[in-house]
């Protein structure tokens, strides 16, 4: 398939995914929870835990950076609690959009609830991938060195990991199998449907960066009539375009997963979605 084609394809799949987030603006709940929790994570770790251990929360954050060459074991466990609870509110939160995203997509009624209750079964599963996502995450970070070649090599790595555990959310959720085998399973997913590397799919990025560059340019214009009114424009706007994108992004993730099953997906031309991978 030609570049452009791969381009207008995932065009098509971002605008789709988009549609139904338009049809069922309920799912946007999910990433609004998402980012709530997560601001209140904050703030407890870096506010009330620097009460209670002091300088070894700014060492954990440093190290959750990748930027602290030295630092003691307790840091290490903080930081790992940090990304460990983060982690959880994500994949916790992305559970419960996915089980909604499948429902919406086979035109049947779907809740928030019903969407938290179906992620909260399963949570010893999401634990278990939460403890492996946040020792792997960590890992990542702190084999970061501040060199160019360390930093490529991890980027490497972790990207290799992202392509690995694309589907493990959705195996974990709705096949019989525990987390190593989810990774399994997700990795074969992989080899035998498409090969090993996800196609050129411009469309989620063509859209966020279109609107990036929107959002810029009016918080900009907004900031000559008052600077507060075009600081406060832009990051709502911001906080709108993560929210939307990121329920947009696990819709098509959820309507991908059923393809790769071969169960119909409503919405979606399949022909389009079979584009998002590369044959090996």
């Amino acid at each position: 398939m030609r570049f452009f084609d791969r381009m207008s394809n995932g065009w098509k799949l971002a605008k789709t995914s988009l549609s139904v987030i338009e049809q069922e603006k309920t799912l946007l709940l999910f990433p609004l929870l998402s980012t709530a929790a997560l601001v209140l994570v904050c703030a407890t770790f870096f506010g009330g835990g620097y009460f209670i251990f002091g300088d070894e929360i700014l060492a954990a954050a440093d190290s959750a950076d990748g930027g602290a060459e030295t630092i003691s074991p307790l840091a290490y466990i903080l930081a790992f609690a940090y990304y460990f609870v983060t982690y959880f509110v994500i994949i916790f939160f992305n559970s419960a959009l996915v089980h909604c995203a499948t429902k919406v997509l086979n035109r049947e009624t779907t809740s928030v609830s019903e969407g938290l209750e179906f992620a909260t079964a399963r949570l010893d599963k999401i634990l278990m991938w939460t403890g492996i996502s946040a020792t792997v995450g960590l890992i990542l970070k702190v084999l970061q060195s501040n060199d160019k070649l360390g930093q490529i090599a991890t980027a490497f790595i972790g990207a290799a990991w992202s392509i690995l555990t694309f589907f493990v959310v959705p195996v974990i959720l709705y096949e019989e199998k525990d987390v190593i085998g989810s990774i399994k399973k997700s990795g074969s997913i992989m080899r035998q449907k498409w090969g090993e590397s996800l196609g050129a799919n411009f469309g989620f990025g063509i859209i966020n960066f279109l609107a990036i560059i929107g959002i810029i340019a009016l918080s900009i214009l907004f900031s000559q009539v008052n600077i507060f009114l075009g600081i406060v424009f832009g990051i709502l706007s911001f906080v709108i375009l993560g929210t939307v994108m990121s329920a947009a992004q696990t819709v098509f993730l959820a309507a991908i997963y059923q393809h790769v099953n071969e169960k119909p997906v409503r919405h979606f031309d399949e022909n389009v979605l079979d584009s998002a991978f590369i044959v090996k």
